[in-house]
């Protein structure tokens, strides 16, 4: 048995060397994979265990703060869970519950609040926040100069902010809240450990009672830092004692959640985390981050999946079938089946082997790359850590040995099931059809696209792109299940053009594609993927970003909007009110709600957009037409659905919808109108009095301004001049200028999916054109014998240009109509125009690099097997 698997082993690794050519396409194909899918294994490991390191909270070993999600149980199955988009608070009175757990040396409650440094040099590289000085000692911070502050007026700030404000102790400087900007004396200047700053955030501290009413929330506290005695264990140490020791509680963490959960704040109220996990309490966008990279990566990692076992799988299927020759020779010669499947299965094993493990390393590498690019284009945190462990890398090896031995024995269970003569028929002259099985899935998957397509139009419009970009996912899938029966029918009905446009040459070129129609369907479905694929994909969210426009044109009336720097106080939309002229006023405050009601699938959450509005200013400012009820009522205990989410949660006009705000506070409001769905303005409004409070900033994101005739924006600025003395960059602008600020809002996630399409396409266009140098190659005899039936290189390169031509016609044909339908379907979905927005010179670039590939990966290896001398060709192996 020895013997033979080293036989085994020898001759495959012989046959590899013979045929370094055909098994470069494989190699090249399973390295890529390889690397993608380590990638996206790396990136979701880390959105599930990964996070921020700590940096004010880094002197307390242990910090409390509010559970920045909403938990659903379900009886069968894991709890749902949904994230919070604003900061969650706990009552200040667990400060002191926390500091009466045994081992706690001090408690120290949190206040932490946006503010704005009114001098040159404000804002320093990251967000500035207020606290109280009582607990600088988290970080800690100490005084280099100065005093603590000790009255109302009075502030410490960190050397950092005070270097570029250039201020020092007895300076005055002009701080803006949500409340307005104030004067305030520099008391003192204080700095973290061996820095004049954190890396990531500015601090200025005022005292606490003065903290607490800048806040705007006074009995709570956004985080609760634990000091402990001396040597008290704060948290299991790692390996098995770490279980033991989290099994019996003997930890300062277990004892401060105890605490807690005595108290009411169990774990779906409040968090208690030590170690990295700190960072998760300090910034907000931590568990967001984690949440989106972990969906970002899951999807991302599926359409990875499946486009890597589509290439690996295709490539190595051609390698199997341009063997058949070489398959039925040995067939003849005795050969079992088992012997064949087994020399096939090491030699694919073995350059798969070798590729998936020299693509691990890469693989890290693009994890990496792609963290600093969401990070770069604000789709996670800057400083966001990736988890790197082995399990990745593993389940990558695993994934392209899987899909490399799965698709070589598919490959070759036809050619070893038939007998030796009828092998040996069949390498000579390709059979075009395939097999019964192959044709009814293609159909099966052609059906299913049909349908994902009818679901454009049944889906709610935020939905619509979901199915429209599975449905061209489909359709290619069944293409390419479909490949040579499809290819060989278009390359029948093309025949005549190539005769005209290439005589002789383009008939023979129309005859080979029809006769070798495998290896023409072999060429085109990554070709028509890359073309199929970005062109969906692309223009689904450019169609998606201008219908979001469109309708929030559409329903903005107000001719002017009011903007500030970084948000707008509440009390500028009361002073608007009060300008002559001015007719109506609402302020805009976006954020997001989650809806615990049982919906149309039986879900027990419903996440949605939400926007805070001014019910008695809706008239004259925003357009949204009204099934039922009236906007004019949206005050108080009161909400307004859109008819998308009235039917998904199975409301009308009337009815109380519990719904969880952007921080996490409970309210049932009354519905009092349900409107048109407007991608611009989401699916739920609620009183702008009832949003602001529970925003992170308390500020909103524009105010809309409706004025009588004769009323100008020159007028209405005149009118806010003294407010923007104390309003950091508040402006008057026409209404274009809120499109913008909704521009900004998706400009991240259109980069996002740009990123992530480039990675993609780059592989595909890589395995194409692998895989059309692997066909070209193999067919150095067949031109080899052209030439010694007297065709010369000029006829041989002119059907090889007319092959190409049919080859590039065909992936554009097929690729642009599998994109095409189901864009036409989603745009007139969402703005009733049959064409997709975007720049058109995009998909003219597509289907440029897609052609040239081609063009380029035929004739160079083409023109290198015409040079050679055919009878010398001739001895190539086939």
């Amino acid at each position: 048995m020895k013997n033979v698997r080293s036989s085994t082993l020898s001759f495959a690794w012989r046959s590899i060397r013979a045929r370094r050519t055909e098994f470069v396409a494989s190699f090249l194909a399973v390295l890529g994979g390889a690397i993608l899918v380590t990638a996206c294994g790396v990136l979701l490991q880390s959105g599930l265990f990964a996070g921020i390191a700590p940096q004010r909270y880094a002197a307390a070993p242990v910090v409390a703060g509010a559970a920045q999600s909403v938990t659903a149980d379900v009886p069968e199955g894991p709890d749902l869970v949904e994230t919070l988009p604003e900061r969650a608070l706990l009552p200040a009175k667990l400060v002191e519950t926390v500091a009466a757990v045994p081992g706690v040396r001090r408690a120290i409650g949190e206040l932490s609040f946006p503010v704005t440094l009114m001098t040159p040099g404000q804002g320093g590289d990251g967000t500035t926040l207020g606290h109280g000085w009582g607990s600088a000692a988290l970080t800690p911070y100490t005084l280099r100069a100065g005093a603590p502050p000790r009255g109302p007026g009075e502030v410490v700030l960190d050397a950092g902010t005070a270097g570029r404000a250039g201020a020092g102790v007895g300076s005055t400087v002009r701080i803006a809240t949500a409340d307005g900007a104030v004067p305030y004396r520099v008391a003192g200047v204080a700095a973290p450990p061996g820095a004049d700053a954190l890396p990531r955030q500015s601090a200025l501290f005022f005292t606490d009672e003065r903290a607490r009413e800048l806040s705007g929330h006074p009995r709570e506290v956004v985080a609760i830092g634990v000091l402990a005695d001396p040597g008290v264990r704060t948290d299991a140490p790692a390996g098995l004692a770490g279980l033991f020791d989290g099994a019996t509680g003997d930890t300062l963490t277990h004892r401060v959640e105890q605490a807690l959960a005595a108290q009411g704040y169990g774990a779906e109220r409040a968090v208690v985390r030590s170690g990295v996990e700190r960072g998760e309490v300090e910034f907000l966008g931590a568990a967001q981050s984690r949440s989106v990279l972990t969906l970002v990566s899951g999807s991302f990692g599926g359409f990875v999946l499946m486009i890597v076992l589509l290439v690996v799988a295709g490539t190595l299927s051609l390698v199997v079938h341009q063997r058949r020759r070489e398959v039925a020779l040995l067939r003849a010669v005795a050969a079992t089946p088992r012997q064949i499947h087994r020399m096939l299965a090491t030699e694919v094993l073995l350059v798969s082997g070798a590729a998936a493990l020299l693509g691990i390393a890469p693989g890290y590498l693009a994890a990496q790359a792609l963290r600093d690019e969401f990070a770069r284009i604000g789709v996670i945190e800057e400083g966001f850590a990736l988890s790197i462990g082995p399990v990745p890398a593993a389940a990558a090896v695993l994934l392209c040995l899987g899909t490399a031995r799965l698709a070589v024995w598919a490959a070759a269970r036809k050619q070893v099931r038939i007998g030796p003569v009828a092998a040996l028929r069949e390498s000579v002259v390709e059979r075009p059809d395939i097999g019964r099985g192959r044709i009814i899935g293609g159909y099966v998957v052609l059906g299913m696209a049909v349908v994902s397509l009818g679901a454009v139009v049944a889906v709610p419009q935020k939905l619509a792109g979901v199915p429209a970009v599975l449905c061209s996912m489909l359709a290619l899938t069944g293409i390419a299940l479909l490949g040579p029966r499809l290819t060989a029918a278009l390359a029948r009905i093309a025949g005549t053009g190539l005769l005209r446009r290439f005589g002789v040459a383009g008939y023979l070129a129309a005859a080979n594609s029809a006769a070798g129609s495998r290896r023409l369907a072999a060429a085109v479905t990554p070709l028509a993927l890359t073309i199929g694929f970005a062109s969906s994909q692309f223009y689904s969210q450019t169609t998606l970003s201008e219908a979001t426009q469109y309708q929030a044109r559409a329903a903005t009336v107000a001719p002017y909007v009011v903007t500030g720097a970084g948000g707008v106080a509440p009390d500028v939309a009361a002073a608007v009110r009060r300008v002559p002229g001015v007719t109506a006023v609402t302020p805009l405050v976006s954020t997001e709600v989650v809806a615990v009601e049982r919906t149309l699938f039986d879900e027990s959450l419903s996440r949605s957009t939400a926007y805070g509005i001014d019910g008695a200013g809706v008239r004259g400012t925003l357009d949204l037409p009204v099934a039922s009820g009236t906007l004019d009522d949206l005050r108080g205990d009161t909400v307004a659905l859109s008819e998308t989410e009235a039917r998904w949660l199975g409301k009308a006009v009337g009815d109380r919808v519990a719904l969880v705000l952007g921080d996490g506070a409970r309210v049932k409001p009354r519905v009092v109108a349900v409107y048109r769905a407007n991608l611009g303005f989401g699916d739920v409004l609620l009183p702008s009095a009832t949003v602001l409070p529970h925003t992170t900033d308390r500020l909103a994101d524009a105010v809309l301004v409706a004025t009588a005739s004769g009323t100008d924006g020159p007028a209405l600025t005149d009118a806010l001049l003294p407010l923007s003395k104390d309003r950091p960059g508040l402006a008057v602008s026409d209404r274009t200028s809120l499109q913008a600020a909704q521009d900004a809002q998706t400009r991240s996630q259109d980069w996002l999916n740009r990123l992530l399409l480039a990675v993609i396409l780059g592989y595909v266009a890589l395995s194409s054109a692998t895989t059309l140098v692997t066909t070209t190659t193999a067919r150095t005899r067949e031109l080899a014998l052209l030439r010694l039936s007297g065709g010369t290189r000029a006829q041989i390169a002119r059907m090889l240009t007319a092959e190409t031509t049919l080859l590039a016609a065909t992936a554009v044909l097929l690729g642009t109509a599998t994109a095409a339908v189901p864009l036409a379907a989603l745009s007139l979905r969402l703005t009733t125009n049959p064409v997709p927005a975007g720049p058109p010179w995009v998909f003219a670039a597509i289907v440029t690099i897609t052609v040239l590939t081609a063009l380029l990966a035929i004739r160079i290896p083409a023109g290198r097997v015409l040079r050679a001398h055919p009878l010398e060709a001739m001895r190539t192996p086939s």
